[in-house]
């Protein structure tokens, strides 16, 4: 799937499931063969971790194992700002590497587990948790449909804090205040992207310091704040 295609993706899925997370993880669970849940697990530092969604008991018990025993994938996706694939957890690698979450994660019923980050350039918002009864891979077609409903879902989260819930995709909602306007402009030459992906990093950073929209971007238009991790790895570009 190309950068283009990806976006493309993207904004299909918030169009079409926005502004319910729940039922944007459903979809994603539905959609890609041999999933069998999903978890969610919101969060801005660790080890602070809110368990915001789980499609079933074995997600329910994978998050809350993670949050208990502060060992597993979601951790460890969160820390890095990237995925973290497990095909097998029974695996050595996996087993002295999470000696009690893995163990306990398979008598939970997940054999596999992919763990996605919610991610805006530098920023990660929290991680979505996909298991699989059986050993398998996501890779390929399954890993991009994957990816694209990970970004989607932190398009979500994002968009929980606009006025009235609003969900992102229209050009007019970044010119809703003249300062926002104003540092959404000054962010997209700071990092040289689009002004869509120039908005995004603007909220993410409202959400993760949990200031308002206008009180960040005030800082960027007095230069106080200043972006310069571009971090142009195509994530919601």
């Amino acid at each position: 799937m190309t950068s283009g295609d990806h976006r493309d993706r993207v904004a299909q899925l918030v169009a079409e499931f926005g502004p319910d997370l729940g039922r944007l993880c459903d979809a994603c669970v539905a959609g890609l063969p041999g999933v069998g849940g999903a978890g969610m697990a919101v969060m801005t530092t660790l080890p602070a971790q809110q368990i915001r969604y789980t499609s079933d008991a074995v997600s329910a018990r994978v998050e809350d194992l993670q949050v208990v025993l502060g060992e597993g994938p979601c951790k460890e996706a969160f820390a890095a700002r990237r995925p973290v694939l497990v095909e097998d957890l029974d695996d050595q690698l996996w087993t002295s590497r999470w000696p009690v979450f893995a163990p306990a994660a398979i008598s939970a019923g997940a054999r596999a587990l992919f763990a996605l980050p919610l991610r805006v350039g530098a920023i990660c918002l929290g991680v979505i948790d996909l298991y699989r009864p059986g050993p398998g891979r996501l890779t390929g077609d399954d890993l991009a449909e994957a990816l694209a409903f990970a970004d989607a879902a932190t398009e979500l989260l994002l968009a929980e804090q606009m006025p009235g819930g609003q969900v992102p995709g229209s050009a007019g909602l970044y010119a809703h205040r003249a300062v926002v306007h104003q540092a959404t402009g000054m962010i997209s030459a700071q990092l040289q992207v689009p002004i869509p992906a120039a908005f995004l990093r603007l909220r993410a950073q409202a959400y993760v310091t949990e200031r308002g929209l206008d009180e960040v971007a005030a800082d960027v238009v007095a230069r106080r704040l200043r972006f310069t991790e571009a971090d142009n790895d195509d994530q919601l570009y």
